[in-house]
């Protein structure tokens, strides 16, 4: 699951802030646990923070490493109450799941940026308001492409996983 967040994201890498990482970390914890689920998380961002053409800063590669963890942890705890039953929905039931995904992807994503921003204001020495400001439109892109892969990805990627004969998973999925 490292390897595929790496992947994307060097493949997406001049597209700014669309990555499908956060969406594989999150079905990462949400079918392995919060732990697997962080754990790649900061093994992606240990590789890809670390080995980025547009340079290195260590807080805000603690920041994002540490923050990257949120969706792990989301997708963990999800996956440990059993509340997803993705593979015998109907199409208005899948709708109405993706939808939820959507605005769980949209809300962990707002979290990651209000925190990511706050770290570039604070390593860069600038004043937290303009630096948020200016972070606006970049953060709504983020935002946005986070709830639209999370609203078509989460389902169809954890069905995927599922059936992997290899994985003998034990996934609380009907």
């Amino acid at each position: 699951m490292t390897a595929a967040c790496v992947a994307t994201n060097y493949l997406l890498i001049s597209v700014p802030n669309i990555k499908f990482m956060d969406l594989i970390v999150f079905v990462s914890g949400l079918t392995f646990g919060a732990t697997v689920g962080s754990a790649v998380g900061v093994l992606t961002w240990l590789v890809y923070g670390t080995l980025n053409p547009y340079g290195f800063s260590l807080p805000i590669l603690f920041a994002t490493t540490i923050s990257e963890t949120i969706y792990g942890l989301a997708g963990g705890i999800l996956g440990k109450l059993g509340l997803l039953h993705v593979s015998d929905l109907g199409k208005t039931q899948m709708l109405t799941e993706g939808l939820k995904f959507a605005a769980l992807g949209f809300l962990l994503t707002f979290i990651y940026d209000l925190i990511t921003n706050v770290a570039s204001a604070y390593s860069l020495g600038l004043p937290l308001i303009p630096i948020l400001v200016a972070g606006i439109p970049f953060a709504l892109l983020h935002e946005a492409s986070n709830a639209a892969f999370f609203f078509l990805g989460v389902s169809p990627l954890l069905r995927l996983i599922k059936r992997l004969p290899e994985s003998n998973l034990e996934m609380k999925m009907k």
